[in-house]
């Protein structure tokens, strides 16, 4: 959590903490080493490295952001409406999901944003339409169990509606799992914003992006291979961090996990040999033991 705590931050703060417009060139001041003026140096056109850092994570992360938010609303909309809107809307979701899993994920993203074009909207549409189907299988599951419990079956008795049911009793219950996955996929969705933006489906130059910073930086790998690792050391970090996060995230709001772990903890003080007695207890406990 830290780490995205600071590169959200630094996103944020972006035009606060660097010292230098993104887009300004200077062909005199190409591909200068690390500085106090330019702390991860500069490109091949004599931008400031670390600006263009900072600003490009305010799309990225904002893309991947927008894109998961986007792509957890229509799976939640979608896999509800398959688990509760009958046997042929059910039938029409479920095919659906299955034609677009079962199709590579990469080759369908290009077909769609070739469609619509390079841009910012374009991209994020593009990312909902490739990535929804998972959302909406795991919600559609997970509401198919919750429907068949006690408290669901008690307020349908009750004379509850259904969509009643679905928002006062079903939908709380999905929020923890799909926020968890949620979560753990933001890191999928940057890695593929990231890739379109590395192919050239994404904003165009010289807008700074982490993705679009990768595309440009190969051509100069020979001279500056730092170009290259500074971006892709910013996703790596970020969608690494997400991944622990998600992680930690499905620990604290699993009652089945803590359980484990509090047995597990258990266990090991079971384990664990007692502590000896100090000599005034040990007399004492034999003075007892006699006296008795």
């Amino acid at each position: 959590m830290a780490i995205i705590a600071l590169f959200v931050l630094g996103a944020l703060l972006a035009p606060l903490i660097a010292t230098h417009d993104p887009n300004q060139t200077d062909f005199v001041g190409r591909f200068l080493p690390s500085s106090r003026n330019h702390p991860l140096g500069t490109d091949h056109v004599g931008r400031d490295v670390f600006a263009r850092i900072l600003h490009g994570g305010r799309l990225s992360l904002g893309m991947a952001l927008t894109a998961t938010a986007g792509i957890t609303a229509v799976g939640i909309v979608l896999g509800l409406a398959a688990a509760f809107s009958g046997r042929l809307v059910e039938t029409l979701i479920m095919r659906t999901v299955d034609v677009l899993l079962a199709m590579p994920t990469l080759i369908l993203a290009l077909v769609i944003v070739g469609l619509l074009g390079q841009g910012l909207r374009n991209l994020i549409i593009t990312i909902i339409l490739v990535q929804w189907p998972r959302y909406a299988r795991l919600v559609r599951g997970m509401a198919l169990k919750v429907r068949e419990r006690d408290f669901v079956e008690a307020g349908r008795a009750a004379g509850a509606g259904k969509t009643r049911l679905i928002v006062r009793h079903i939908l709380p219950n999905l929020i923890g799992p799909v926020v968890v996955f949620s979560t753990i996929d933001m890191g999928t969705t940057l890695l593929a914003v990231s890739g379109l933006s590395f192919l050239g489906f994404g904003v165009a130059p010289p807008t700074p992006e982490w993705g679009a910073m990768l595309s440009e930086a190969r051509f100069q790998i020979d001279r500056a291979p730092l170009l290259l690792v500074f971006p892709g050391a910013a996703i790596t970090l970020v969608v690494l961090a997400f991944n622990l996060a998600g992680d930690g995230l499905r620990d604290l709001l699993d009652p089945r996990t803590r359980s484990v772990q509090l047995s597990r903890r258990e266990r090991r003080e079971a384990r664990r040999p007692a502590r000896p007695e100090p000599a005034a207890g040990r007399k004492q406990a034999r003075a007892a033991r006699q006296t008795a």
